[in-house]
Parts: structure tokens; C-alpha cells; sequence
């Protein structure tokens, strides 16, 4: 079993790690394409929007409020979308983890290694859509206020961190359950409605989007994308949101990975 990696360690492995990752992505690139335009619902529910906000805006929101927040949200799900649920699922099931436990870093270290290096590449496929939305709305072309994109790049580094902790959790499942992936499914589907994925939390009814605030599933994208948008004047009080589900599921991921490793080993894999 690989040892806890320590912190003076990881910061001695991080640009290797991260050249693995990148050579792992350009080796797998088209891949790497098809999985970034699967991701890009946002541009669906911008076009839907946009129809609806054509005779008038809705709950405040006009055309152009639409355009800005689904844009937003599609670089941000770009930025913290992350594969490690499908990867460690399947490395469980067919026993290839078992390989990975012999290197001298834990594997959950490589592959948020991996899932980073992709970072930049995201960015390269993601860079003509946002032209394109551009020259078909000019007034994206605004920059957030200094404060709004300080708060809102470390609200990014924090929903990446949360969707990728999600991820092993819902991964680390495959080693109690024959069907995991499931258990994932109904967790997208709660994130898709109160993560603001497919409406923004203003437009829910008042109670379900005042309680959605303090799910999980807007710490991972709602809560970035209001912040760069200006939807959000309590920016400490969002990003603490963040902070306390971030460090609540990370403590039980870690719980979930030290149980499932000592039944992954019972059964002889």
C-alpha cells in the first residue's frame, strides 16, 4: 500500500507529475476533445434561455444576463470537471489498482495530477467557442472587478478540489457495490439542477435556491459562476461554504479509501 505522501515530497513531484499527466493527455488527446465538447451543455441551456429572454427578461435575468452566466459556466466546468469516478471505478472492478498501490505516491495523487495537466489543453478547444459567443454578444467582454476575480479564482481552485474529492467518493463505492456508477448518476443529477448546471439558482423557487447555497452541489459550480458574474456580494461567506464541504467530504474520502483498501486486499485483489 503506498505511504501518505508528505508535503515537501508532493512539491518535489509536482512538475514530473504534471509532465506524466500532460504526456498521458496528449497521447489520448482526441479523447481528450470528445470528453471537453460532451461537457459543454451550457451552450444548450444558453440557447434555450436566450429564446425564453427574447420577449423580456426573467426573474432579472435578459438575454445578455443569460449569455454572460452560461458562458461563465462553461469555462468553469471546464476548469473543475474532472474523470477520476470512471478511471477508479474500473480500476477497483478489474483489479488493475492493485498494480498502483506499489508506486511510491499514492494513485489518487497521480491522477489529480493527471487531471490537472489536462488544465491547459482544456483551454486551448475551449478558446474558439469563446469567440465565437463574443463576436455574437460583445458585451462578454467584461472583466470581472479585482476583488470578484480574486475570490472567483480561489472559488475555481476550490470547486476543482470538491468535484474531484466527489468523484473518488463516488468511486471508492465500487469497493462495496458491483454497480457504483449509479450512486454518481443521481448525484449528477442533483448537480445539474442545484449546482446552477442547467438554470441559475435565482431562477428556482425562493426556498429551494436559498437552501441550494448550502449543498454541495453549488460549492462545485454555482458558487464560482455567481462570483465572477457579480451575482454574489458575500464573497468570504461563499467561498467559506466551499472551504467547510471541501474539507468535510475530503475527510471522509480519506476514511473511505483507508476502509475500502483493507476490503480490496480481503478479497485478494
Amino acid at each position: 500500500m503506498s505511504p501518505p505522501p508528505r508535503p515537501l515530497h508532493l512539491l518535489r513531484a509536482a512538475p514530473a507529475l504534471l509532465r506524466v499527466g500532460f504526456a498521458s493527455m496528449v497521447a489520448y488527446r482526441a479523447e481528450m476533445v470528445v470528453w471537453i465538447l460532451t461537457a459543454t451543455m451550457p451552450l444548450v441551456m444558453l440557447a434555450l434561455w436566450d429564446a425564453a429572454a427574447a420577449e423580456g427578461p426573467l426573474m432579472g435575468f435578459g438575454q445578455a444576463e443569460f449569455a454572460r452566466y452560461f458562458t461563465v459556466t462553461l469555462i468553469v466546468r471546464q476548469l473543475t470537471g474532472a474523470w477520476i469516478v470512471w478511471e477508479l471505478n474500473e480500476q477497483v472492478r478489474r483489479g488493475s489498482l492493485s498494480p498502483l498501490l506499489l508506486r511510491p505516491l499514492n494513485p489518487l495523487v497521480y491522477e489529480l495530477a493527471q487531471t490537472a495537466a489536462a488544465l491547459p489543453f482544456r483551454i486551448v478547444v475551449l478558446a474558439p467557442i469563446l469567440g465565437a459567443l463574443c463576436l455574437w454578444r460583445p458585451e462578454l467582454a467584461t472583466l470581472p472587478t479585482p476583488a470578484q476575480a480574486l475570490a472567483g479564482a480561489v472559488s475555481v481552485l476550490l470547486a476543482f478540489l470538491l468535484s474531484f474529492v466527489v468523484q473518488v467518493i463516488f468511486g471508492m463505492l465500487a469497493f462495496w457495490f458491483e454497480q457504483s456508477m449509479g450512486f454518481f448518476g443521481l448525484w449528477f443529477a442533483a448537480y445539474a439542477l442545484l449546482g446552477g448546471y442547467v438554470v441559475p439558482l435565482d431562477l428556482l423557487p425562493p426556498a429551494v435556491g436559498a437552501a441550494a447555497r448550502w449543498l454541495p452541489f453549488q460549492a462545485t459550480l454555482a458558487a464560482p459562476v455567481e462570483i465572477l458574474v457579480g451575482l454574489e456580494p458575500d464573497l468570504l461567506g461563499r467561498l467559506a461554504v466551499q472551504v467547510g464541504w471541501t474539507g468535510a467530504l475530503a475527510a471522509l474520502a480519506a476514511l473511505m479509501w483507508q476502509r475500502g483498501l483493507r476490503r480490496y486486499g480481503a478479497v485478494g485483489a
